[in-house]
């Protein structure tokens, strides 16, 4: 297998690609990384240092794609199929990028700083992260 996913099931950000990877039916081996465990992560961390997810490994092209939203558009870029993702010009490729920030820093952002807190082990919350997250005006009210 040439592509390799290195991702977490409960990562919000790794939906996006798993999402992307399914739907123009790209074949790709998925790599299930616990950050907390040292020899599950050690091979992402000596792909990617900052050991974020998801990262894309394309070995045909020995490139390693860290990011979501730049895994999408290299998706687009090297493994087309169907609809691309992102539309290549004018009004709708700006406005793909900006409702793909939005949901990425005003909503997954202050979301995971809550579900993240609800992770922590006991003593070990981030209440200044769940106040932070908790203020933001789309989720007030959720």
């Amino acid at each position: 297998m040439t592509l390799k996913l290195y991702f977490h099931p409960l990562a919000s950000y790794c939906h996006k690609v798993l999402i992307a990877l399914y739907e123009h039916k790209i074949a790709f081996e998925p790599i299930i990384v616990d950050l907390g465990d040292e020899a599950s992560s050690a091979e992402l961390r000596a792909l990617w240092p900052l050991a974020k997810f998801p990262v894309l490994r394309d070995e045909a092209r020995n490139v390693t794609v860290a990011e979501s939203t730049v895994i999408i558009e290299y998706l687009d870029a090297h493994r087309p199929g169907g609809t691309p993702f992102v539309p290549a010009a004018g009004d709708l490729a700006w406005q793909t990028r900006m409702w793909d920030r939005f949901y990425d820093q005003y909503v997954q952002e202050p979301m995971q700083k809550i579900v993240g807190d609800r992770l922590r082990p006991a003593g070990r919350n981030d209440s200044f992260g769940v106040e932070h997250g908790s203020a933001q005006p789309l989720l007030r009210h959720a």
